[in-house]
């Protein structure tokens, strides 16, 4: 990517606000309007921030090879696959991911690494890792990102910000994606704030499979304004899905 190129995907240092009602700690709910260009759906360039984010996790996991998506899938996979009950199907996504049924890996976009910045930005990705999430839409020679993080593991959906995502597809715009991070959760204790478990001690997250939850989100949302596809997000690598892919993965009833 050229210089020219990077400096044009730059956020909007100054956003809409959306309001809410009783915020959660730090939450942050904001539209960002930018002008449909290529640089966007590129791949993100290794910016000096996205490079020492890298580093860390390398230090953190011990090399190169334990931070390939794959592997951490693998290593999430087993973590699940051993839960009692229930809790155990939480690796079917990520066989379907492996396995090639349903998704597929890149590095992350230009857009996806800004969203993933902007977040980072406001609560440190390693030492205090956050989720956010972010709808995307496409039309009018525009994008336009629904933008939600708080100062935790986890999302709160507001209608206030999905009531405009309806508003805005009924214009015209094209229901992109929804777009959420996985953190990785280094350190974790049971019952500190990344909902950290006795037996899901070794599971750093960072994997790019959906959750039941998420899967179950996600499909609401195709039903009620058309979402066309899901992005998951490490800020180094994604998954996309698409609309089809909604049924290959699994969902709570």
């Amino acid at each position: 990517m050229s210089a020219g190129s990077t400096a044009a995907c730059v956020l909007d240092a100054s956003p809409e606000l959306i309001p809410v009602p009783e915020p959660i700690a730090g939450e942050l709910n904001v539209l960002f309007e930018l002008p449909d260009s290529p640089e966007w759906w590129a791949p993100a360039p290794m910016d000096s921030e996205r490079t020492q984010y890298r580093a860390a996790l390398v230090g953190r996991l011990g090399g190169e090879d334990a931070l390939q998506p794959r592997a951490l899938l693998q290593r999430q996979r087993a973590v699940h696959a051993s839960l009692p009950g229930d809790r155990a199907r939480e690796a079917e996504n990520i066989d379907a991911l492996l396995q090639g049924r349903a998704g597929t890996i890149s590095p992350a976009s230009c857009l996806e690494w800004r969203l993933f910045q902007h977040q980072a930005h406001r609560f440190p990705a390693i030492d205090r890792p956050t989720e956010f999430g972010a709808y995307v839409l496409r039309g009018q020679g525009r994008i336009r990102v629904y933008f939600s993080g708080a100062d935790r593991v986890g999302q709160k959906l507001r209608h206030e910000v999905s009531d405009r995502v309806v508003a805005d597809v009924a214009r015209g715009f094209t229901p992109l994606a929804h777009l959420h991070n996985h953190p990785f959760l280094f350190d974790r204790k049971p019952g500190d704030r990344t909902w950290a478990t006795a037996d899901t001690l070794a599971d750093i997250a960072g994997a790019l499979a959906p959750s039941l939850t998420d899967v179950q989100a996600y499909r609401q949302m195709r039903e009620g304004f058309g979402l066309q596809g899901a992005w998951v997000t490490n800020g180094l690598d994604s998954a996309h899905y698409s609309a089809e892919d909604l049924d290959r993965l699994s969902a709570w009833p």
